[in-house]
């Protein structure tokens, strides 16, 4: 009879830890992958970015737009990929005159000329789902803008859906005294950007494939 008992205790422990195990890790070539598929999607100029991915503290709006079992994901791969680098040969943007993708340029000072500061993404668990900031930097008098936003993947291709804390500076002096603006859908206020245009102050190239190449 106990042998019967320890035999049924060890199967279930066994199916329990095997439903544990049932949701894969985010791999490297996912985020990549992922990232690649919004640059293109979106219609985003990311030639020059800082060398570092940035960190999203989550606000209570933002945590709504997930589940639970998605939060308890993303907390795990927060800390996996705490502290990581962008690597210049996974991060890619279309080029329009060469028709083709091209890896991302990585500046490790961040101080001079146009780039962007990318966070690290807030992934779904089924993949589904995105929260990123594309932080654009000037570095000069023009100032930046930058803002999370979620995208949503909706017929193979990512589409933003809803901005969260999209500001925009005149300078990089009065970066501190960022000007909050509206983010509601379809708008454009204040020349801050809603949740379906591209943001940049430059011209976005028109993608023709929405597939960026991830091999190293």
């Amino acid at each position: 009879m106990k042998t019967r008992k320890l035999i049924i205790i060890s199967t279930l422990i066994a199916l329990f830890l095997g439903s544990c195990k049932s949701i894969p890790d985010l791999t490297e070539d996912e985020v990549y992958t992922i990232l690649n598929e919004i640059i293109a999607d979106d219609s985003l100029y990311i030639d020059k970015a800082c060398w570092k991915f940035q960190s999203i503290n989550m606000t209570t709006e933002m945590k709504n737009e997930f589940t639970k079992e998605d939060l308890g994901f993303i907390e795990q791969q927060q800390k996996l990929f705490k502290n990581t680098k962008i690597k210049s040969y996974k991060l890619k943007w279309l080029h329009r005159r060469k028709k083709a993708f091209v890896s991302t340029a990585i500046d490790t000072v961040c101080n001079e000329g146009i780039l962007y500061h990318i966070s690290f993404p807030i992934i779904s668990v089924d993949r589904s789902k995105v929260i990123v900031e594309f932080q654009e930097d000037c570095n000069c008098t023009l100032g930046g803008q930058g803002g999370k936003d979620l995208y949503e993947k909706r017929n193979g291709h990512w589409v933003r859906t809803k901005g969260f804390d999209h500001w925009i500076s005149e300078n990089k002096e009065w970066k501190d005294k960022k000007q909050r603006l509206p983010t509601a859908p379809s708008q454009k206020v204040g020349g801050a950007f809603s949740a379906d245009q591209p943001r940049s102050l430059k011209s976005p190239p028109s993608p023709s494939s929405l597939t960026a190449s991830t091999n190293t």
